[in-house]
């Protein structure tokens, strides 16, 4: 009998834990969900405010509002509805739906589009160990454009995941399989778009660290008379704290892009990449400009004036970090292309120590500093002169009355090309490393080298260099000359005018 009692009451105890479970659950969202609206807009680099509009309370679920709006103007916004299920199941404790309640102009848009479905849903679950794994959704449609039937936009939907541990460390991808628009003989579209993040978000804005990146399986654009097509599109953004400074980080790369349009021959190239870092910006004064900036869009004033006002905050702020000795690096820009490839390496430094308060221009060149490598396949050089000299080459020879034909427009471009690379390398404007050509430039006090020469030396060189070939090539023929002697000197003199004519 007393085990039976005890049996009883154990079951009893079960059985109130139970009921009590999903109050006590509703009681920790409402908490939950005031903490995190307070943290946010206690941000002051973020241009939201969130606020609850309404939250009720259930036994087994909660319905609440939030809203989403624009600090420096309230009236532009937009709520959020959530259901909260309150009952814990072997995933964890609460499991929340939200949807975005759309002002009504859009979302009669809207519905035309997702035929009254939500354009967007996201369902979190709140686990035992405290982790927020929010899923993300959005039903995919392919309709004509409300306003405009003659064209069909195509959406292939939006599906992913972002969680967010009790230490504030966001990661999460969102994938979007394809997007698309056609009509009026144009069609563009892109596939396999998706976003990657990894964050630490603890602190303040400029203290969070991490990066988010983005990338596109291909890109396409076709019309009547031209087409574009991009594959392989990745971009990045990182942000590093090192104690008072912060570094950012910017990349861009793709794998290939070629381009096609009628009457012109086609442009290709591959492997490009675009690596920059910005180093030594100082906390402090990121966030001081980012706060005088928010609230300048609060105040009621003319737009003239809130430009010159944003102007001021600029120069404020580039004067302040200045004082921090900053620094960007181009890590890599890289481009291969059927003709030859481009690298460039480049840092650009700036001496802030001992800073005057207002310092005179020749003062902050005096404290810059740069460098940068370039190296230039050359046969990547001699293509793109030959798309400057061959237009000139040809309006030379029919003014001069020479023969057009596509081996003298040929010999006379290489001709020239031959010509002003000699120029070029002779004044050391470039050095020639094998095939290719390098160019190392510096700058520092005030003065500029290219090679080792100093700049205003190495031009002034460059423009007193003769600007016309001592003599056309041997195969280039007038009417009238005579094409078995093709190296006779009274036809080289003849043709001369014929060069100069096309360098001018």
């Amino acid at each position: 009998m007393k085990a039976g009692k005890l049996v009883a009451v154990f079951a009893g105890v079960l059985a109130s834990a139970a009921c009590a479970a999903p109050w006590y659950n509703c009681m920790r969202v409402g908490q939950s969900m005031r903490q995190y609206l307070e943290e946010r807009n206690a941000e002051k680099q973020s241009p939201f405010a969130m606020t609850t509009v309404s939250f009720n309370h259930s036994w087994l679920s909660s319905e609440a509002v939030t809203r989403v709006a624009l600090k420096a103007d309230p009236s532009v916004h937009f709520d959020v509805h959530h259901h909260i299920a309150q009952v814990p199941d072997r995933m964890g404790w609460v499991r929340v739906h939200s949807v975005p309640q759309w002002p009504k102009e859009m979302k009669a848009e809207l519905d035309y589009y997702f035929s009254g479905q939500p354009p967007l849903a996201i369902d979190t679950l709140v686990d035992y160990e405290g982790r927020h794994v929010s899923q993300l959704y959005s039903p995919p449609f392919n309709k004509p454009l409300h306003q405009h039937p003659e064209a069909t936009v195509a959406w292939g939907g939006l599906q992913g995941t972002i969680s967010v541990d009790p230490e504030s460390h966001w990661q999460g991808s969102v994938s979007m399989p394809s997007v698309g628009i056609e009509g009026g003989g144009h069609q563009a579209s892109a596939e396999g778009i998706k976003v990657e993040l990894k964050w630490d978000t603890r602190g303040a804005a400029m203290d969070w660290q991490g990066e988010t990146k983005i990338g596109m399986d291909e890109f396409r654009y076709s019309a009547a008379l031209q087409q574009l097509t991009l594959k392989d599109f990745a971009g990045g953004f990182s942000q590093r704290s090192a104690g008072t400074d912060v570094q950012f980080g910017y990349v861009l790369r793709v794998g290939s892009v070629s381009a096609m349009k009628a009457g012109e021959a086609g442009q290709q190239f591959s492997n490009a990449v675009l690596d920059l870092e910005l180093s030594k910006p100082n906390k402090a004064a990121l966030a001081k400009y980012s706060d005088d900036f928010n609230n300048a869009q609060k105040l009621s004033m003319p737009a003239e004036a809130r430009g010159r006002l944003a102007a001021q905050l600029v120069m404020k702020l580039s004067m302040e970090l200045l004082h921090g000795s900053p620094e960007l690096r181009l890590k890599n820009l890289a481009v291969e292309t059927p003709s030859g490839s481009l690298i460039v390496h480049a840092a650009v430094t700036f001496d802030g120590n001992g800073l005057p308060e207002s310092p005179l221009p020749t003062d902050l060149i005096a404290r810059l500093k740069a460098k940068a490598d370039v190296k230039l396949s050359g046969t990547l050089l001699r293509a793109q002169l030959q798309q400057h000299v061959r237009p000139q080459v040809e309006v030379a020879l029919r003014s001069q009355g020479g023969l057009s034909s596509e081996d003298n427009i040929r010999a006379m471009s290489d001709k020239m090309i031959d010509d002003q690379l000699k120029t070029w390398t002779d004044a050391g404007l470039l050095k020639a490393a094998g095939q290719d050509y390098t160019i190392d430039a510096q700058f520092a006090m005030g003065q500029a080298l290219v090679n080792g020469v100093p700049a205003n030396q190495l031009f002034a060189g460059m423009l007193s260099a003769p600007t016309a070939p001592s003599a056309p090539p041997p195969n280039l023929m007038l009417p009238g000359s005579d094409a078995k002697r093709p190296g006779d000197s009274a036809d080289n003199a003849n043709h001369a005018p014929v060069a100069a004519a096309a360098l001018k």
